[in-house]
Protein backbone atom coordinates (compact mmCIF):
# COMPACT_ATOMS: atom_id res chain seq x y z
CA UNK A 1 0.00 0.00 0.00
CA UNK A 2 3.03 2.36 0.88
CA UNK A 3 4.25 1.63 -2.29
CA UNK A 4 1.49 2.51 -4.60
CA UNK A 5 1.45 5.92 -2.59
CA UNK A 6 4.67 6.69 -2.89
CA UNK A 7 4.25 5.89 -6.98
CA UNK A 8 1.09 7.92 -7.31
CA UNK A 9 2.97 10.62 -4.93
CA UNK A 10 6.17 10.34 -7.52
CA UNK A 11 3.48 10.92 -10.42
CA UNK A 12 2.16 13.66 -9.41
CA UNK A 13 4.91 15.43 -8.93
CA UNK A 14 6.55 14.71 -12.26
CA UNK A 15 3.28 15.40 -13.99
CA UNK A 16 3.39 19.21 -11.93
CA UNK A 17 7.18 19.46 -12.85
CA UNK A 18 6.30 18.63 -16.44
CA UNK A 19 4.14 21.44 -17.49
CA UNK A 20 6.62 24.41 -16.82
CA UNK A 21 9.16 21.77 -18.24
CA UNK A 22 7.52 22.00 -21.67
CA UNK A 23 6.52 25.41 -21.50
CA UNK A 24 10.30 26.36 -21.32
CA UNK A 25 11.20 23.96 -24.28
CA UNK A 26 8.12 25.91 -25.82
CA UNK A 27 9.67 28.81 -25.11
CA UNK A 28 13.25 27.48 -26.22
CA UNK A 29 12.07 26.51 -29.75
CA UNK A 30 10.40 29.49 -30.09
CA UNK A 31 13.78 31.35 -29.68
CA UNK A 32 14.93 29.30 -32.48
CA UNK A 33 12.29 30.24 -34.54
CA UNK A 34 12.90 34.08 -34.42
CA UNK A 35 16.71 32.98 -35.42
CA UNK A 36 15.54 30.78 -38.01
CA UNK A 37 13.26 33.69 -39.14
CA UNK A 38 15.73 36.95 -38.65
CA UNK A 39 18.42 34.92 -40.75
CA UNK A 40 15.78 33.87 -43.63
CA UNK A 41 15.55 30.37 -42.79
CA UNK A 42 12.66 29.71 -43.35
CA UNK A 43 12.19 25.63 -43.33
CA UNK A 44 13.83 25.52 -39.84
CA UNK A 45 12.10 28.56 -38.50
CA UNK A 46 8.69 26.38 -39.63
CA UNK A 47 10.36 23.24 -38.08
CA UNK A 48 11.02 24.96 -35.00
CA UNK A 49 7.73 26.77 -34.83
CA UNK A 50 5.73 23.51 -35.02
CA UNK A 51 7.46 22.25 -32.68
CA UNK A 52 6.67 25.54 -30.10
CA UNK A 53 3.34 25.10 -30.59
CA UNK A 54 2.93 21.61 -30.08
CA UNK A 55 4.39 21.54 -26.62
CA UNK A 56 1.94 24.35 -26.07
CA UNK A 57 -1.14 24.39 -28.05
CA UNK A 58 -2.07 27.68 -26.56
CA UNK A 59 1.26 29.34 -27.25
CA UNK A 60 -0.35 32.86 -29.40
CA UNK A 61 3.05 34.38 -30.45
CA UNK A 62 4.72 31.02 -31.86
CA UNK A 63 1.13 30.89 -33.75
CA UNK A 64 1.41 34.11 -35.11
CA UNK A 65 4.99 33.79 -36.09
CA UNK A 66 4.32 30.49 -37.96
CA UNK A 67 2.03 32.21 -40.05
CA UNK A 68 4.40 34.72 -40.75
CA UNK A 69 6.94 32.21 -41.75
CA UNK A 70 4.04 30.13 -44.02
CA UNK A 71 3.23 33.40 -45.76
CA UNK A 72 7.33 33.96 -46.11
CA UNK A 73 6.67 30.35 -47.81
CA UNK A 74 3.68 31.27 -50.02
CA UNK A 75 1.57 28.92 -47.99
CA UNK A 76 -1.45 30.97 -47.91
CA UNK A 77 -4.23 28.14 -46.56
CA UNK A 78 -1.86 26.94 -43.55
CA UNK A 79 -1.12 30.67 -42.90
CA UNK A 80 -4.20 31.85 -42.79
CA UNK A 81 -4.95 29.22 -40.16
CA UNK A 82 -2.37 29.88 -37.68
CA UNK A 83 -3.33 33.83 -37.93
CA UNK A 84 -6.96 32.85 -37.35
CA UNK A 85 -5.55 30.37 -34.25
CA UNK A 86 -3.65 33.72 -32.96
CA UNK A 87 -7.01 36.08 -33.52
CA UNK A 88 -8.56 33.19 -31.42
CA UNK A 89 -6.20 33.10 -28.41
CA UNK A 90 -6.10 37.13 -28.67
CA UNK A 91 -9.04 38.49 -29.52
CA UNK A 92 -7.74 42.17 -28.67
CA UNK A 93 -4.77 41.54 -30.35
CA UNK A 94 -5.50 43.58 -33.99
CA UNK A 95 -2.15 42.20 -35.59
CA UNK A 96 -3.50 38.34 -36.20
CA UNK A 97 -6.85 39.56 -37.33
CA UNK A 98 -5.00 41.99 -39.72
CA UNK A 99 -3.11 39.34 -40.86
CA UNK A 100 -5.82 36.97 -41.80
CA UNK A 101 -7.54 39.36 -43.70
CA UNK A 102 -4.51 39.84 -45.92
CA UNK A 103 -4.08 36.22 -46.16
CA UNK A 104 -7.86 36.33 -47.02
CA UNK A 105 -7.19 38.34 -49.68
CA UNK A 106 -4.12 36.36 -51.09
CA UNK A 107 -6.43 33.60 -51.55
CA UNK A 108 -8.97 35.69 -53.19
CA UNK A 109 -11.84 35.53 -50.50
CA UNK A 110 -13.36 38.89 -50.64
CA UNK A 111 -15.83 39.17 -48.21
CA UNK A 112 -14.42 37.24 -45.35
CA UNK A 113 -11.34 39.42 -46.04
CA UNK A 114 -13.30 42.68 -45.47
CA UNK A 115 -15.03 41.46 -42.37
CA UNK A 116 -11.48 40.68 -40.78
CA UNK A 117 -9.84 43.90 -41.66
CA UNK A 118 -13.22 45.64 -40.30
CA UNK A 119 -12.41 43.86 -37.26
CA UNK A 120 -8.78 44.67 -37.28
CA UNK A 121 -9.52 48.22 -37.54
CA UNK A 122 -11.79 48.30 -35.26
CA UNK A 123 -9.10 47.14 -32.78
CA UNK A 124 -6.69 49.46 -34.22
CA UNK A 125 -7.83 52.59 -36.48
CA UNK A 126 -4.32 53.54 -36.92
CA UNK A 127 -3.40 50.44 -39.24
CA UNK A 128 -2.77 51.87 -42.23
CA UNK A 129 -2.12 48.61 -44.24
CA UNK A 130 -5.32 47.03 -42.99
CA UNK A 131 -7.29 50.63 -44.59
CA UNK A 132 -5.49 50.32 -47.67
CA UNK A 133 -6.43 46.38 -47.99
CA UNK A 134 -10.00 47.46 -47.07
CA UNK A 135 -10.29 49.52 -49.84
CA UNK A 136 -8.75 46.76 -52.15
CA UNK A 137 -11.17 44.24 -51.29
CA UNK A 138 -14.13 46.31 -51.24
CA UNK A 139 -13.24 47.34 -54.96
CA UNK A 140 -12.52 43.67 -55.86
CA UNK A 141 -16.14 42.98 -55.03
CA UNK A 142 -17.38 46.06 -57.38
CA UNK A 143 -18.31 48.29 -54.17
CA UNK A 144 -15.98 51.44 -55.17
CA UNK A 145 -18.10 53.94 -53.63
CA UNK A 146 -17.81 51.91 -49.96
CA UNK A 147 -13.67 51.70 -50.84
CA UNK A 148 -13.07 55.30 -51.64
CA UNK A 149 -14.94 56.55 -48.48
CA UNK A 150 -12.89 53.61 -46.29
CA UNK A 151 -9.63 54.89 -47.86
CA UNK A 152 -10.37 58.73 -47.36
CA UNK A 153 -11.40 57.42 -43.34
CA UNK A 154 -8.17 56.14 -43.37
CA UNK A 155 -6.01 59.02 -44.70
CA UNK A 156 -7.73 60.31 -41.76
CA UNK A 157 -6.02 58.20 -39.46
CA UNK A 158 -2.60 57.89 -41.95
CA UNK A 159 -2.59 60.71 -44.13
CA UNK A 160 1.08 59.84 -45.06
CA UNK A 161 0.35 56.36 -46.43
CA UNK A 162 2.15 55.72 -49.52
CA UNK A 163 0.11 52.41 -50.14
CA UNK A 164 -3.34 54.28 -48.65
CA UNK A 165 -3.14 57.56 -51.24
CA UNK A 166 -1.79 55.16 -54.14
CA UNK A 167 -5.42 52.53 -53.74
CA UNK A 168 -7.47 55.89 -53.73
CA UNK A 169 -5.99 57.02 -56.55
CA UNK A 170 -6.68 53.94 -58.45
CA UNK A 171 -10.33 53.75 -56.67
CA UNK A 172 -10.67 56.91 -58.09
CA UNK A 173 -9.40 56.67 -61.65
CA UNK A 174 -11.53 53.70 -62.32
CA UNK A 175 -14.30 56.23 -62.26
CA UNK A 176 -12.50 58.12 -64.58
CA UNK A 177 -11.65 60.45 -61.61
CA UNK A 178 -8.62 61.31 -62.72
CA UNK A 179 -8.13 65.01 -62.19
CA UNK A 180 -9.00 63.41 -58.37
CA UNK A 181 -6.49 60.82 -58.42
CA UNK A 182 -3.60 63.25 -59.89
CA UNK A 183 -2.66 64.67 -56.73
CA UNK A 184 -3.02 61.76 -54.65
CA UNK A 185 -0.38 59.56 -56.71
CA UNK A 186 1.59 63.07 -56.53
CA UNK A 187 1.61 62.82 -53.00
CA UNK A 188 2.55 59.22 -52.51
CA UNK A 189 5.42 59.61 -55.18
CA UNK A 190 6.83 62.42 -52.39
CA UNK A 191 7.04 59.71 -50.07
CA UNK A 192 8.17 57.01 -51.95
CA UNK A 193 9.79 58.46 -55.07
CA UNK A 194 11.49 54.84 -56.49
CA UNK A 195 8.23 52.92 -56.16
CA UNK A 196 7.47 51.75 -60.11
CA UNK A 197 4.12 51.59 -59.34
CA UNK A 198 3.15 54.69 -58.33
CA UNK A 199 5.18 56.01 -61.27
CA UNK A 200 2.81 54.02 -63.77
CA UNK A 201 -0.09 54.78 -61.86
CA UNK A 202 0.36 58.80 -62.04
CA UNK A 203 1.49 58.74 -65.60
CA UNK A 204 -1.77 56.27 -66.41
CA UNK A 205 -4.11 58.90 -65.00
CA UNK A 206 -2.22 61.63 -66.55
CA UNK A 207 -2.29 60.13 -70.08
CA UNK A 208 -6.20 59.43 -69.44
CA UNK A 209 -6.19 63.42 -68.17
CA UNK A 210 -4.74 64.03 -71.89
CA UNK A 211 -2.06 65.94 -69.98
CA UNK A 212 0.62 64.13 -72.63
CA UNK A 213 4.00 65.92 -71.45
CA UNK A 214 3.12 65.37 -68.00
CA UNK A 215 2.70 61.38 -68.73
CA UNK A 216 5.33 61.39 -70.45
CA UNK A 217 7.91 62.61 -67.78
CA UNK A 218 6.72 60.05 -65.43
CA UNK A 219 6.50 57.17 -68.39
CA UNK A 220 10.21 57.51 -68.70
CA UNK A 221 11.11 57.80 -65.32
CA UNK A 222 8.48 54.30 -64.73
CA UNK A 223 10.99 52.98 -67.08
CA UNK A 224 14.09 53.76 -65.53
CA UNK A 225 13.07 51.95 -62.28
CA UNK A 226 11.82 48.95 -64.45
CA UNK A 227 13.24 48.98 -67.90
CA UNK A 228 11.06 47.86 -71.16
CA UNK A 229 7.66 47.23 -69.37
CA UNK A 230 5.62 46.38 -71.83
CA UNK A 231 2.50 48.77 -70.11
CA UNK A 232 4.64 51.73 -70.10
CA UNK A 233 6.39 51.33 -73.54
CA UNK A 234 3.23 51.65 -74.90
CA UNK A 235 1.28 53.96 -73.25
CA UNK A 236 4.17 56.46 -73.38
CA UNK A 237 3.94 55.14 -77.54
CA UNK A 238 0.77 56.69 -77.44
CA UNK A 239 1.65 59.78 -75.96
CA UNK A 240 4.05 60.73 -77.95
CA UNK A 241 2.03 60.20 -81.10
CA UNK A 242 -0.99 62.33 -79.43
CA UNK A 243 1.68 65.50 -79.48
CA UNK A 244 2.65 64.66 -83.01
CA UNK A 245 6.03 63.36 -82.06
CA UNK A 246 5.92 60.70 -84.60
CA UNK A 247 9.68 59.73 -84.98
CA UNK A 248 9.33 59.26 -80.71
CA UNK A 249 6.60 57.40 -80.76
CA UNK A 250 8.08 54.59 -83.79
CA UNK A 251 11.28 54.31 -81.08
CA UNK A 252 9.05 53.69 -78.68
CA UNK A 253 6.81 51.16 -80.17
CA UNK A 254 9.69 49.20 -81.59
CA UNK A 255 11.18 48.98 -78.10
CA UNK A 256 7.55 47.97 -77.37
CA UNK A 257 7.60 45.18 -80.09
CA UNK A 258 10.83 43.88 -79.02
CA UNK A 259 9.26 43.35 -75.45
CA UNK A 260 6.17 41.59 -76.33
CA UNK A 261 7.32 39.83 -79.28
CA UNK A 262 7.71 36.16 -77.98
CA UNK A 263 4.76 36.24 -75.57
CA UNK A 264 2.16 38.47 -77.22
CA UNK A 265 2.87 38.25 -81.22
CA UNK A 266 -1.13 39.63 -81.64
CA UNK A 267 -0.11 42.74 -79.75
CA UNK A 268 3.65 43.22 -81.11
CA UNK A 269 1.76 42.90 -84.68
CA UNK A 270 -0.89 45.98 -84.15
CA UNK A 271 2.08 47.77 -82.95
CA UNK A 272 4.21 47.24 -86.05
CA UNK A 273 0.71 48.33 -87.89
CA UNK A 274 0.56 51.36 -85.76
CA UNK A 275 4.05 51.87 -86.78
CA UNK A 276 3.78 51.40 -90.63
CA UNK A 277 1.02 53.44 -90.58
CA UNK A 278 3.25 56.70 -88.57
CA UNK A 279 5.80 55.96 -91.23
CA UNK A 280 3.08 56.26 -93.74
CA UNK A 281 2.14 59.48 -93.14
Amino acid sequence: MRTAVAFATTTCLMLALGAPARADEAESQYRICLVHKRAGRMAQALEACDAAVRLRPSFAAAHFTRGSVLRQLSRFEPALAAFERAAELRPDDPRAAAMAGSMLMRLRRWEPAVARLREALRLDPEDATSWANLGSALRRLGRNDEAIAAMREGLEHAPEDASLLNNLGVALRRERRNEEAIPLFERAIALDGENFELRLNLAVSLRAAERWDEAIQHYARALELRAEHPAALFDLGVCYEQLGQSALAIEVYERYIRAVARRDPASAQQARDTVQRLRAQ
